[in-house]
């Protein structure tokens, strides 16, 4: 059973896609959550090939797909649950053949097929949901999806300032499929 630690969290609906939309619209730029691309290169560039099929989930307006195209990652799929932040990401990168955006939430993403991508990349989304209304159900329902877009011996890369039950919790989620779930909480590589 997967609990809901309310201390971490405040009044904000983070599930909810007119919080992000008006998040998105008063604040221009980007904004990369908890790490930058550099910070984080280490790990990904162990655990991911740079010709993977990359799903990176609740993407918003960070540059972190940007920089890892920059480092030769060839193909990334970006969703996030807000219409603006994805129009305005897709008007930044028309040009960049190598980035696709779609408005998607991760709680269904029916859009793709069965084993679509080689690894998933999740930098606060999951956090995000554990935050939100019905914490536990939604955050069931995205793990079940990043599990069935998995390929077989994918990998779901979770960066996290989650509590130690959730990292155990994901964790113990995908020990049961073909995939690994690397886990690297924020608190341990700042």
């Amino acid at each position: 059973m997967m609990l809901r630690d309310v201390s971490s969290c405040n009044t904000y609906n983070y599930g909810d896609a007119l919080y992000w939309d008006t998040r998105y619209v008063q604040e221009a730029g980007s904004f990369d959550w908890y790490q930058c691309y550099s910070a984080l290169r280490p790990y990904v560039r162990h655990c991911v090939s740079t010709s993977s099929r990359v799903l990176m989930v609740g993407c918003g307006n960070a540059v972190m797909s940007e920089d890892m195209v920059k480092d030769g990652y060839e193909e990334i799929v970006n969703v996030d649950i807000s219409t603006v932040a994805i129009d305005m990401m897709k008007r930044k990168y028309e040009d960049v053949p190598q980035m696709k955006y779609l408005q998607m939430d991760v709680r269904d993403m029916s859009f793709f097929p069965d084993e679509s991508f080689d690894a998933v990349i999740d930098k606060g989304t999951l956090d995000s949901l554990m935050c939100g209304t019905n914490a536990p159900m939604c955050a069931a329902q995205m793990l079940g999806e990043v599990s069935r877009l998995l390929k077989n011996g994918g990998v779901y890369m979770l960066v996290t300032r989650g509590p130690k039950f959730l990292l155990v919790t994901s964790k113990l989620y995908f020990e049961t499929s073909n995939n690994c779930c690397f886990l690297l909480c924020v608190d341990n590589i700042w």
